[in-house]
């Protein structure tokens, strides 16, 4: 027969810190629990070309003729949420890496005031749009060949 486990010997501090380990929106302080060191810390990836600062004038360029014609720029366009409840939607799966990133981009530039199927269908929303012509014209030419 098992043993019964009585809820005053539980530590549940133990328990939620053991949960926090991978979480690295937490300080490493609070994600250690006594007597098991912190998980170690994930060294920041080096820059890219994407982390570095407009350098063209064609960027320059576009940036002024966002401001001039009203277009939205990245924080309004994509780091919104969306009227819709998430609970509407259908599941996806991400890789691994893209979720990491958008997960540390929300939680850094929003604070986790945007959840991350609002962030992803306003990308798939811009991409939609963006593309709606070139989509349409594949869409078209492939649906002939199947009847």
């Amino acid at each position: 027969m098992a043993k019964k486990t009585r809820v005053e010997d539980i530590d549940s501090e133990f328990i939620i810190n053991s949960f926090r380990q991978d979480d690295l929106s937490i300080p490493p302080a609070a994600r250690s629990v006594e007597g098991m060191p912190a998980a170690p810390a994930v060294p920041a990836p080096p820059p890219t070309a994407d982390d570095a600062p407009p350098a063209s004038g064609a960027e320059r360029r576009e940036d002024a003729r966002r401001r001039k014609t009203g277009a939205p720029d990245y924080e309004s366009q994509f780091l919104k949420e969306v009227e819709t409840p998430a609970r509407y939607g259908k599941p996806v799966y991400v890789s691994k890496e893209f979720h990491e990133r958008i997960r540390l981009l929300l939680s850094v530039v929003c604070k986790d005031k945007v959840s991350m199927f609002s962030f992803v269908n306003n990308v798939l929303a811009h991409h939609f749009e963006k593309h709606q012509e070139e989509i349409t014209r594949l869409y078209h030419e492939h649906s002939k060949s199947i009847f």
